[in-house]
């Protein structure tokens, strides 16, 4: 039991903000009462004697801690335990502060230094993420000027450095192991040299020798680091080609790409054959005999699998028992051939799993082990690893014998084949084993209703799965029918997955859990808060598992049923690998492990070698022993976890290139489909006839949207609602195959709910990007929506909001992230493009207006805004986001144009029009609406133009001309004039 007290003076006396893993170590608190510390910090929170940010915890009197430097003084961990009561920390953990200070002979010594897996984000920047041992607590934050040094999933040092804000940022100091090895690209040479230009642009290009393996223009496979003393420089990567992959619009090429990115190969490494190539391919004698194997090869054990299914791993039988049933789960003995240290388990960690794509497979191991040896084929003698289980008719287990043995399996069964016989079809071959199938289908129905009882969440959610033809390339896509049979099998697993796992933990054995722990608690929250908003009661504000299962099965037949399952799985944490953690909460289970593929995941190998450890007593743990060997596990769970991830990645992407290859032909085609996820910019919408998810901007649906979080729906001005599960009518507009993306545009919203558009006999709601301390919702010009016509106030977060919110056709604000079309309007250093620069993806800066050129791009022609320029006097200029100064009577700061700053600094001081109200209006007349009412004229609009004054309205451009400019108007003199009637001439000189 942890004491409240005492742990908020441990926490008060650190000085400083501290993370959960700190306070565990410098308590003294052994890593079993991790979720226990976790759950008593959050009362803690909750009862206001402690302070949370992120994180880190502290005293609520001492304001401003610091996030940095040293705790508890600097002193050892075991000398802050003793000095607050507690047991001295395990021996030979690593102690507050170690770690601090590495250095290099001839070199000054560094700040602290952290070891760990760097990734990397689409936008250039990158997060650490620490190894076992490490001295940081969260994820180090790498800019992106050191993350472009290191390659992602590489393991490198960083050293931990003062950033802006407090915050503490890593600064590389090298890269230790390469996870790496192989690049995908297009090889040139020329009598300067020869390269390969990398499918990843962001790599750069990569020097390499000479070769005669692959002719310029080919898609190659590099090797990376090989040859690197042949060049000079060392400022770019360096590798040699290692074979021909042929044309670089083959889809396989891109396919081993993007499994190349992440760090997985398609051949093996030549000392790893040769080991593989010394196994016997038949079982020995010697080895049936050997380590006291039971011989069941006359059980009827089974295999069943897919149809596709190569590898066979795991075998079943079932009887009867007089307390319930018997049964038996044969594993292959992949640990019998795959020993420690070798060349073969080295590979097999640093893969730690296989990859499956559509029609190939990255396997952990050499086929000649996975599809061989140790597969369990029909009719062949094989060795396996046994749990013996007799389970009660409650479903809870009640007795468990574990032991290595040699079998034969009876079949290898499908789940077609199974689900036939069980549904009373003659199956050939198979209709004799219906009698062990319907056991093993009842044994399965009752341990479906025990986990469920218990809390075990099934979110039931469909998986899709690309067919091919012939040819390779993408003939359906298809939904994964989850039958009996399939259910049969996966129960039989999870019992004897936990059966083990409780093994382990009776004998306080080391081991490698299954970890999931408890849901975040800012997403459960809002889970929770939208489960009420649709109707759902949910008592208090946590769920336990058991709680939570009853909530989504009470949303059977609901409406918003997907929508709710989606966010219900979003805001669980991600299970992962570890030898110091335990307890399963989506299976509601106190003990789980992997056990029952050892083929395919490293972890299975793991416990299957721990337990013949175990069963030989070859190892005794104890004491400083047994941490050693929890801190050795834990390393290697870490490593398994991460490339389990990048395994998950590979296929997403794979599968989002497949259902682009799909499409890639059907563009401009009309389909239906439902709405299948939500983001701030549109929405994503899954074809019901190809089942293959795409994009749809908002601003097509609209100009004006917002995403409501709370409710978790789009919301347009128009009245339109989206929503997770809604039909709607969709036209592919395009297919972006680089980017493995499907454009989509709306045709019809099908059931949209009304909704009272802003500005119409309203005063404005304030948008979820623009409210602000100066977003008010009524006063002009502040960040309010509707009547915001004057000088674009910033607000504390929208800064101007957009158009009607405060850009409007006054003094042009902005948002934060650099939206100019929606601020600054068209005449003045706006844009007409209003749809790509919105998420800063496109050139951004004044275009539209005098000397800007009209189209999406515009300005390439005309010096008004020429692309990455200064820019002329009145337009901005196309990269003003990122670098140079803007010209004209533009922001000060980094932003393009007359129409309201880019950037951070201050904002513009041009009068601009709101281009929005025009594009809006366009809209509605499509429609068939009719025009918006005008807004009451403002105090400080302008009166109707002079006869000597032109008028100041939008050219009348046409398509690809430029706007005229002639007629004797004098830009600069209508701007003295309206800085005066603003007051402006009394402050002193316009700048």
């Amino acid at each position: 039991m942890i004491e409240h007290d005492e742990l908020v003076k441990l926490i008060g006396a650190a000085g400083r903000l501290v993370g959960v893993k700190e306070i565990l170590r410098a308590g003294g608190f052994p890593p079993g009462q991790q979720t226990e510390l976790k759950r008593t910090l959050r009362e803690l929170v909750k009862e206001g004697r402690l302070t949370r940010e992120g994180k880190r915890f502290g005293v609520p009197e001492a304001k401003g801690q610091p996030k940095s430097g040293p705790a508890w003084g600097g002193r050892k961990t075991h000398e802050v335990a003793r000095r607050f009561g507690a047991k001295s920390p395990r021996p030979g953990a690593r102690a507050e502060g170690q770690g601090e200070g590495r250095s290099r002979p001839g070199k000054p010594s560094r700040g602290k230094t952290v070891e760990g897996i760097i990734h990397h984000h689409r936008d250039g920047f990158a997060f650490l993420k620490p190894i076992v041992g490490q001295t940081a607590d969260e994820d180090v934050f790498i800019p992106p000027e050191e993350a472009k040094r290191a390659l992602d999933h590489d393991r490198v040092v960083v050293e931990l450095v003062p950033g802006r804000g407090g915050r503490t940022i890593g600064r590389l100091v090298e890269v230790t192991s390469r996870t790496r090895q192989l690049v995908v690209g297009t090889y040139f040479e020329d009598a300067r040299g020869a390269w390969v230009e990398p499918r990843e642009a962001e790599l750069g290009r990569i020097r390499v020798p000479a070769t005669q393996l692959a002719r310029p223009g080919d898609a190659v496979k590099v090797r990376l680091g090989v040859g690197e003393a042949m060049f000079e420089a060392h400022d770019r990567l360096t590798g040699e080609v290692a074979g021909s992959l042929g044309s670089p619009d083959d889809h396989s090429v891109e396919v081993l790409s993007v499994a190349f990115a992440k760090g997985f190969h398609d051949e093996f490494p030549p000392e790893v054959m040769d080991e593989a190539d010394a196994i016997p391919v038949e079982v020995s004698d010697q080895d049936k005999r050997g380590e006291h194997r039971r011989d069941l090869r006359r059980l009827p054990l089974v295999t069943i699998d897919g149809e596709d299914a190569r590898d066979f791993d795991d075998a079943i039988y079932v009887e009867q028992h007089p307390k319930g049933w018997r049964l038996v789960v044969a594993i292959a003995d992949v640990s019998h051939y795959v020993q420690e240290k070798t060349a073969l388990d080295a590979e097999g960690l640093r893969r730690a799993t296989s990859v499956y794509l559509p029609g190939r497979v990255l396997p952990m191991l050499p086929e000649r082990l996975s599809n061989g040896l140790c597969s369990l084929k029909p009719d062949v003698d094989r060795l396996c690893m046994v749990a013996d289980l007799v389970i009660d008719s409650g479903g809870r287990t009640i007795a468990t014998e574990l032991y290595p043995a040699v079998m034969r399996s009876q079949a290898r069964c499908t789940y077609t084949e199974v689900h036939q016989v069980l549904g009373g079809e003659h199956v050939p071959g198979r209709t004799e084993l219906a009698p062990l199938f319907r056991r093993a289908n009842e044994l399965a129905q009752t341990l479906t209703k025990m986990r469920r009882d218990r809390g075990s969440i099934d979110f039931d959610l469909p998986e899709r799965r690309v067919e091919l033809d012939e040819k390779g390339l993408p003939a359906r896509m298809v939904e994964r029918e989850r039958w009996e049979s399939h259910r049969l099998v996966e129960e039989c697993m999870l019992a004897a997955n936990e059966a083990v796992a409780r093994y382990f933990r009776e004998k306080a054995l080391p081991t490698v859990n299954r970890y999931h722990g408890l849901p975040d608690e800012e997403r459960l929250a809002t889970f929770i808060g939208l489960l009420r908003a649709y109707g759902v009661e949910v008592k208090g504000e946590e769920l336990t598992s058991k709680e939570l299962n009853a909530v989504l099965q009470r949303l059977e037949g609901h409406p918003e049923q997907r929508a709710l399952n989606q966010l219900a799985l979003r805001s669980m944490m991600q299970a992962v690998y570890s030898s110091k953690e335990s307890g399963h909460y989506g299976l509601g289970a106190e003990d789980y492990l992997h056990f029952t593929s050892p083929i395919r995941r490293y972890p299975d190998l793991l416990v299957h070698r721990l337990l013949k450890h175990a069963w030989s007593k070859k190892k005794q743990h104890g004491g400083h022993a047994l941490e050693q060997e929890l801190d050795r596990l834990e390393a290697l769970a870490v490593q398994c976890s991460e490339r389990e991830r990048a395994a998950m990645q590979v296929e997403r992407e794979v599968s989002a290139l497949y259902g682009c290859l799909l499409v890639k032909d059907r563009v401009g085609e009309s389909f239906a489909g439902t709405v299948s996820g939500l983001s701030e910019n549109g929405f994503y919408v899954e074809l019901d006839e190809l089942h293959v998810d795409g994009f749809v901007r908002g601003e097509l649906v609209y100009p004006d949207f917002e995403f409501e979080q709370e409710t978790y729906r789009l919301v347009f001005g128009s009245g339109h609602v989206v929503k997770v599960g809604q039909k709607l009518k969709v036209t592919l507009a395009g297919v972006n195959l680089q980017r493995k993306q499907i454009d989509l545009t709306p045709d019809e919203l099908g059931d949209d709910v009304p909704s009272p558009r802003w500005g119409e006999g309203k005063t404005g709601r304030p948008s979820s990007r623009s409210r602000g301390s100066k977003g008010g919702r009524e006063k002009p010009g502040r960040g309010g929506r509707d009547e915001g016509r004057g000088f674009g106030g910033r607000g504390k977060s929208g800064r101007g909001g957009r158009d009607e919110r405060g850009g409007g056709p006054g003094f042009g604000g902005r948002e934060r992230s650099g939206r100019d079309e929606r601020d600054g309007g068209a005449r003045f250093g706006g844009r007409e493009d209003a749809g790509r620069a919105s998420r800063g993806r496109d050139d951004s800066g004044g275009r539209q207006g005098f000397a800007g050129g009209p189209g999406k791009r515009g300005g390439r022609d005309d010096p008004g805004g020429g692309e990455k320029s200064h820019g002329g006097r009145f337009g901005g200029r196309e990269d003003s986001a990122r670098r140079g100064r803007a010209s004209g009577f533009g922001s000060k700061d980094k932003g393009g144009g007359r129409g309201g700053k880019q950037g951070r600094g201050k904002s513009g001081s041009a009068f601009v029009r709101g281009e929005r109200d025009e594009r809006i209006e366009r809209w509605r007349e499509e429609q068939g609406r009719p025009r918006s009412p005008q807004p009451p004229q403002q105090p400080w609009d302008r009166p109707s133009p002079r006869e000597d004054e032109p008028e100041l309205r939008e050219p009348d451009v046409g398509e690809g001309e430029k706007p005229a400019t002639g007629g004797g108007f004098d830009p600069r003199k209508v701007l003295d004039r309206l800085w005066k009637e603003r007051g402006g001439g009394k402050g002193g000189k316009r700048r």
